[in-house]
């Protein structure tokens, strides 16, 4: 674990994939107190990212001390009259420094941020995570202005591909109890991967997604902005490449990830989809409108947005302008299962 302070900005928009190119993903923006994450998935594209490759040693972990330029970036960024949200754990693990900032600095990174969101009721904080490092928020009062959020996966793909992580099981306990506490919950179910059994293994985590309730769940399937250089880098660092296996030689359709046979998407979407409760918002993360489309799905807003109203949306309607239709709530559109696609090899 390394120890510095941030000379850039702790607050920083997403790039996003560039105006027309059909990818629904939108300019959200993010805050990075550290850099960097203690687990070793096979697929995680910090591996790629320049900062960690020229800086390897703090691909682990990187705690920013100077807090205080922290808190008065939060102080301007809270003040802007129109609703945000800003997510914690685009660049880092959202909760595995929590109990490391409060050696650091004395508090630990939720004590130093939710206070500052709890006290107001316009923008919401978002922390995406592995980690079942919790206590520490624990002792707070729960506010709708923070959401927590777990990455999850089916057991295999976790105990294959996400080295040094919580299972999966353990960060559905820690949402469980986050959400007793009267803590807002979502889900990220990504990356979804289609091994050999994974029916029974999604079955499992979408049980367990619907039994705790979130407010939303995001699905992803694997991607690589470039499967071959995330290949490298996975075996340099000692990581499980096999992932990599699934990933087809072209991009998608916009030119914008390597990802598993397009196919293979629809049927792992539609079983989730089919299965995930009614009162639950689905979304998809980073894919093509056709995706959107063909799975019949409309749009109600993603992970790292406040909903389908965000202000980042209006900015960038063209991307979302198909996928809005007059919408009932209730259950999703019932989309068929395709059950004859061959499972991709190498695994």
């Amino acid at each position: 674990m390394k120890i510095g302070r941030r000379a850039s900005r702790f607050i920083r928009q997403f790039g996003g994939p560039g105006e027309g190119s059909g990818i629904v993903c939108f300019r959200f923006w993010q805050l990075v107190p550290a850099g960097g994450c203690p687990y070793r998935c096979a697929y995680c594209f910090l591996q790629t990212t320049p900062w960690f490759r020229f800086n390897p040693e703090v691909l682990a972990g990187m705690i920013y001390t100077n807090v205080d330029d922290m808190l008065r970036e939060l102080d301007a960024w809270l003040a802007d009259p129109v609703p945000k949200m800003l997510i914690v754990g685009e660049l880092q693990d959202g909760l595995a420094f929590d109990e490391v900032f409060r050696k650091v600095t004395g508090k630990s990174l939720t004590h130093w941020v939710i206070p500052l969101f709890a006290a107001q009721r316009r923008h919401r904080l978002i922390f995406l995570t592995k980690s079942t490092q919790m206590d520490h928020a624990l002792e707070l009062e729960p506010t709708k202005q923070v959401v927590f959020s777990w990455s999850v996966n089916a057991e295999y793909v976790a105990r294959r591909w996400e080295h040094g992580a919580p299972p999966p099981s353990a960060r559905f306990a820690a949402a469980r109890r986050m959400k007793a506490a009267g803590w807002p919950v979502r889900f990220r179910l990504d990356p979804m991967v289609p091994y050999e059994g994974w029916r029974l293994g999604y079955t499992h985590a979408i049980k367990e997604i619907n039994a705790i309730g979130p407010e939303m769940v995001t699905l992803g399937a694997l991607r690589a902005t470039s499967g071959r250089s995330l290949r490298t880098a996975a075996r340099k660092n000692g990581r499980d490449e096999s992932i990599f296996d699934f990933l087809t030689e072209k991009r998608d359709a916009s030119g914008f990830k390597y990802r598993i046979p397009y196919e293979q998407q629809l049927e792992l979407y539609r079983f989730a989809l089919q299965r995930l409760s009614a009162k639950v918002v689905p979304a998809l993360c980073k894919e093509d409108q056709r995706l959107w489309r063909d799975l019949g799905m409309t749009f109600r807003g993603c992970h790292c947005l406040l909903g389908d109203r965000d202000r980042i949306i209006e900015e960038a309607s063209k991307e979302v302008r198909t996928l809005r239709k007059k919408h009932t709530p209730g259950r999703p559109r019932r989309v068929s299962v395709v059950t004859s696609l061959p499972m991709a090899s190498g695994v």
